[in-house]
């Protein structure tokens, strides 16, 4: 026998009604597990200071376990895969945006996630400050002094930068300045800043905080920092755009990412979380020492930087290649 319309209508507003309440529920009660913070940086890097400050904050602030996993390597694609493999709400990823703007064009082969679905830009906690810099042989004193001598020395020099996004941005660089140089490849930063300082390279484009020690032994003389502000370990230092190539002006951003499928509410008070955390004064200070500036920023600030990345990336692909050294 059929209820009366009015008492289904009643049933259905009482399901309707506890199923908001359940949505609503979710945001405030994630997590309800421990969470794995996933790291693609190496222990002791800088991207690896920046997940263990945020994972200390995020464990006080939702008073649950935050664990770090360090999975370098693989130009990021292995950490964003452990990410991906997870089960929702298990994990969050935190990485350089490249993962999400540089690797999808880049990567040889079949792209083990989904640059879209299966990272979900959360806030942005902090910037590292990257440098060009040249030997202390070189007789230039400014970015536009090294351009001049590079385009009088065709093939003359030699270059490496972080890889990915800097290197495809740099080689973009250097093409429109009119500049050929080598390209030598590195396992990483310290061999390569070792080899700049020695002048078996010339230039190069790394983190400020491992070249900090060779530029004040006199060995590698700073020119400029990507970013839009100058660094505070380095204040003489000016930035691109002061040293006349506003072009180049990069600031790194280090993105926190969400799970496939994770709930608007879930992601904001996760991104309030991350702000309440890198504005505490001594969280501040810990990154500065390492030469790491504390610097919030929402998902639509994440997903904006990753969408400016994503197009230099394909005018730097379409105009050099995909010359990566690996």
């Amino acid at each position: 026998m059929s209820q009366p319309i009015g008492r289904r209508a009643a049933g259905g507003l009482g399901l309707a009604a506890f199923l908001a309440r359940h949505a609503a529920a979710q945001p405030a009660t994630w997590p309800e597990r421990p969470v794995r913070l996933i790291n693609s940086g190496a222990p002791g890097s800088g991207i690896d200071l920046i997940a263990r400050l945020l994972a200390e904050g995020l464990a006080q602030h939702f008073g649950r376990p935050v664990s770090v996993e360090n999975r370098p390597g693989g130009g990021s694609v292995l950490a964003v895969q452990a990410h991906a493999q997870a089960r929702p709400g298990d994990s969050m990823l935190l990485a350089a945006t490249g993962v999400a703007s540089t690797v999808p064009y880049t990567f040889t082969g079949t792209l083990p996630y989904d640059p879209v679905a299966d990272l979900v830009p959360v806030a942005i906690p902090a910037s590292e400050f990257l440098c060009i810099a040249v030997t202390a042989e070189l007789p230039v004193r400014s970015l536009g002094e090294f351009v001049a001598l590079a385009k009088a020395r065709p093939g003359a020099m030699n270059w490496n930068s972080v890889p990915g996004y800097v290197e495809l941005d740099t080689r973009l660089f250097l093409h429109q300045q009119g500049i050929e140089a080598t390209y030598i490849a590195y396992p990483g930063s310290p061999p390569a800043i070792l080899d700049l300082a020695a002048g078996r390279i010339q230039m190069g484009v790394q983190p400020l905080t491992p070249l900090l020690g060779s530029v004040r032994e006199g060995k590698v003389r700073a020119l400029a920092v990507t970013s839009g502000v100058r660094a505070p370990s380095l204040p003489e230092v000016p930035t691109v755009a002061e040293a006349g190539f506003p072009g180049q002006s990069y600031d790194p951003f280090t993105g926190l990412f969400g799970w496939r499928g994770m709930p608007a509410a879930v992601r904001d008070r996760v991104a309030e979380a991350v702000r309440i955390v890198v504005e505490k004064p001594e969280v501040a200070a810990r990154l500065r020492q390492a030469g790491i500036l504390a610097r919030y920023g929402s998902p639509a600030d994440l997903a904006a930087v990753i969408g400016v990345q994503r197009d230099r990336v394909q005018l730097a692909v379409r105009t050099v290649g995909l010359r990566t050294g690996g």
